[in-house]
């Protein structure tokens, strides 16, 4: 009989960037209304800044003078899991130019449309993450 341990470890900055490119799917926490609420959200990396895109009526879109929100990204593949976290002032971009060099970023395979959008750009302030990995234990018999 084999048992099955875990080992984990922290990512360095240059993994968890990778990581982060892997996927474009993640959740958002923010306040609203003085509250702590979480999001799932898409976003796009664009070197230091992770952008993600909204609706005018977004319950995510910081206020005026920006906040300081947090993204989680995390995956597994097989006996390997992983998890990212960005903490970082956000704030919202809604001017025609800088709405259309945002929406000119790879979205993987999704649609931007400029109809009335906004974007949430969050600036990579800290950078964390750690992976799980599934290892085999010792083996074990019974005596016969």
């Amino acid at each position: 009989m084999t048992e099955a341990g875990t080992t984990r470890r922290h990512l360095s900055e240059e993994e968890c960037r990778a990581l982060l490119g892997s996927t474009s799917r993640g959740h958002l926490a923010f306040t609203r209304d003085a509250l702590p609420a979480i999001s799932p959200v898409h976003y796009a990396l664009d070197g230091d800044r992770v952008v993600i895109p909204a609706r005018p009526d977004s319950d995510h879109l910081p206020p005026a003078g920006g906040a300081v929100v947090v993204l989680g990204a995390d995956g597994c593949s097989g006996d390997d899991e992983w998890a990212v976290t960005i903490v970082g002032p956000a704030r919202t971009v809604a001017d025609v130019a800088s709405v259309g060099a945002l929406q000119a970023l790879d979205w993987t395979g999704r649609s931007i449309t400029a109809d009335g959008r906004r974007f949430v750009v969050l600036t990579i302030g800290v950078l964390r993450g750690w992976r799980t990995t599934r290892v085999p234990g010792p083996s074990s018999r019974r005596p016969a």
